[in-house]
C-alpha cells in the first residue's frame, strides 16, 4: 500500500485538524471525515516537498469548518489568523467556494467534497455535496484524484486507478474522456500540462478524445483567454517546456493555443511555421545550459527565471516573429498581440517578448561584426542603449535563433561570446543606464535655442560623442557643442 511520509509539521498540522474533527462529532453529532486532496497527495507519493495543503471535508463547507479550526484553536491558546473567503470566480476556473487560513503557522485550503453536473453550452459546473467517490471522478486526470485521510492516515484512491498510474507515469482522466473534455475543455490544456511536467505518457483513451474535433472546437468556444494563458504560463515554467509544446503541436492545438488576430488585419501575409517552435525552444533551452557562454555574462545580468520564463514564452510564439497587424491605430508585432491578447499575459512580458524578437537581427549581425574584429564603441553603445536591461536575454535568444537555422554550436557559442566580451571589454554593460553629460536645458542654452522634442537630434549627436569618449568630461563635451554642432544650427 502506498504511504506518505510526513514532516514534522504537516504531522503537526494533520493531528490538530484531527482533534478539531473529534471536537466537531462530540459537540454536534457532525460525523465528518477529513481529507487531503488533490496535488498534495501526488507530490508527497513522488517524494515532492509540497506545501499546498487542500483539506476536503464531507457534511459541511469549507468556510463553516475553518471557523471550527479557527475556534479550536483560540480555545487551546494556538495563535490564529482570519479566514480568508475565495469566492468562486468560473472565469479563473474556480468553481467552488474556498476559505484559507494559517493552522499551525501555514496556509491551509478548506472545501467540502462535491459533486458537479454541467449544462451543454457551459464549462461551468453546477455543484452540490458529493461523496469522495464523486468528487475524485469529477477531477481533471486521476493522479490529482488521490486523498489522504487524516484519521486513519493513508492514501485513498477512489478511481481505482491514481496510485498505479502514478506508478506507471500514465495521465487518463477518471471518466469518459471524451465528456470530461467536453464538460470543461480547459482539462485538455491542464492534461498536456502534467504530462510535459512529469514526462509522463497520455493513455490512449484520453489521448483520442483529444484528437477529436469536437473537443478542439469545445475549447476554442467555452475557456477563456485567461485560463488558456495561465496553463501556458506553467508549461513555460515547467521543467520540459519542449515537451509540453511537442504536445500541442502533436494534438493540432498551436492556433487554439496561441490564438493571433485574424488574418485580415495582418500588414503581410507571412507564412506561420508552427514546428518552429519547439526547435526554437529546443535550441534556446540549449543556450541557457551553454556554461561557456553564460560564464561571460556580468553577474548583475544572469538570467533569471522570469528571464527563462520571457525566452520560452519566446519560442513559444516565435513563428510569428516577422508578421505585424493593425492594432488601434498603429501596427504591432503579432508576436505581442498573441501574448497580450490571445493568452491575456501582462503587457510588460509581450513589450518583452516582442522586443526580443526585433533585436534578433541586428544582435546577430554585430556579434558578427565583434567576432570578425575590433567594433566602434560608440557602434557597441547604441545597441545596447536600444536593447536595454534585456540586452543579455536578447543575446541569448539571438543565439537560440542561429542555432535554430542550422549554425553550428560551436558557431554559435564563439560569434555570441565574442559580442559579450567586446561588451565588457569596452564597459558597455549598463550603457542604457548613461545620461547625457550636458542636460537638454544647458544645450538649448549653448545654443540658442528652445528645449522640446525638436533638440532630440542634437542630444543623440551627444550621446553618440559621450558613447566614442568614455572619459570625456562636461567641459569637452560642451567644446564639442559649440564647435561641432552650433554652427550646423539653422540661424
Amino acid at each position: 500500500m502506498a504511504k506518505i511520509v510526513l514532516t514534522e509539521t504537516e504531522t503537526e498540522i494533520c493531528t490538530l485538524l484531527n482533534r478539531v474533527a473529534d471536537h466537531i462529532r462530540a459537540t454536534t453529532n457532525e460525523q465528518l471525515t477529513l481529507r487531503i486532496a488533490g496535488g498534495w497527495v501526488r507530490d508527497k507519493l513522488l517524494g515532492l516537498a509540497s506545501h499546498d495543503i487542500d483539506i476536503a471535508v464531507d457534511h459541511m463547507s469549507g468556510f463553516t469548518l475553518a471557523q471550527h479550526v479557527t475556534s479550536y484553536m483560540q480555545l487551546h491558546s494556538i495563535a490564529t489568523s482570519s479566514v480568508g473567503k475565495i469566492n468562486s470566480n468560473p472565469s479563473r476556473s474556480k468553481h467552488l467556494e474556498t476559505a484559507t487560513t494559517k493552522v499551525l503557522g501555514q496556509f491551509v485550503d478548506f472545501v467540502h467534497l462535491r459533486s458537479e453536473t454541467y449544462e451543454e453550452d457551459s464549462r461551468i459546473p453546477q455543484i452540490e455535496f458529493g461523496t469522495p467517490e464523486e468528487d475524485a471522478r469529477r477531477r481533471d486526470i486521476t493522479i490529482n484524484a488521490l486523498f489522504y485521510n487524516l484519521q486513519t492516515r493513508e492514501v485513498e484512491d477512489f478511481t481505482g486507478r491514481g496510485l498505479k498510474d502514478l506508478e506507471e507515469g500514465v495521465v487518463r482522466t477518471p471518466m469518459d474522456a471524451e465528456q470530461t473534455f467536453k464538460d470543461d475543455p480547459l482539462r485538455v490544456l491542464r492534461v498536456l500540462r502534467f504530462a510535459s511536467r512529469f514526462g509522463y505518457e497520455i493513455e490512449k483513451e484520453t489521448a483520442r478524445a483529444m484528437e477529436r474535433e469536437v473537443v478542439r472546437s469545445e475549447l476554442e468556444r467555452k475557456i477563456s483567454r485567461e485560463r488558456v494563458g495561465v496553463e501556458v504560463e506553467k508549461m513555460a515554467e515547467g521543467e520540459r517546456p519542449v515537451l509540453a509544446i511537442q504536445l500541442i503541436l502533436k494534438f493540432g492545438l498551436y492556433e487554439c493555443v496561441f490564438r493571433a488576430p485574424s488574418r485580415e488585419t495582418w500588414a503581410d501575409d507571412v507564412d506561420v511555421d508552427a514546428m518552429a517552435a519547439e526547435s526554437v525552444t529546443r535550441c534556446t533551452l540549449k543556450m541557457l545550459d551553454e556554461a561557456s557562454l553564460h560564464a561571460l555574462i556580468p553577474s548583475q545580468y544572469s538570467v533569471t527565471l522570469h528571464d527563462r520564463r520571457i525566452l520560452i514564452l519566446a519560442s513559444y510564439v516565435y513563428p510569428f516573429h516577422a508578421a505585424v497587424a493593425a492594432d488601434r491605430k498603429r501596427n504591432a508585432s503579432v508576436a505581442l498581440l498573441v501574448v497580450r491578447d490571445g493568452l491575456k499575459l501582462p503587457t510588460n512580458d509581450a513589450d518583452s517578448i516582442a522586443a526580443v524578437h526585433m533585436l534578433v537581427p541586428r544582435i546577430t549581425a554585430m556579434a558578427a561584426l565583434c567576432c570578425a574584429g575590433p567594433v566602434e564603441r560608440n557602434t557597441l553603445g547604441h545597441l545596447i542603449r536600444d536593447a536595454g536591461a534585456r540586452w543579455i536575454v536578447a543575446t541569448v535568444f539571438a543565439a537560440a535563433v542561429q542555432l535554430h537555422k542550422g549554425v553550428s554550436t560551436d558557431q554559435v557559442v564563439a560569434t555570441f561570446s565574442a559580442f559579450i566580451r567586446a561588451v565588457k571589454e569596452a564597459e558597455l554593460e549598463d550603457a542604457f543606464k548613461l545620461k547625457h553629460i550636458v542636460n537638454g536645458r544647458d544645450v538649448a542654452t549653448l545654443l540658442g535655442c528652445r528645449t522640446g522634442p525638436g533638440i532630440k537630434p542634437v542630444l543623440d549627436r551627444i550621446m553618440d560623442w559621450q558613447l566614442a569618449h568614455p572619459r570625456g568630461t562636461h567641459d569637452e563635451c560642451r567644446e564639442f557643442i559649440i564647435e561641432e554642432i552650433a554652427p550646423h544650427m539653422p540661424l
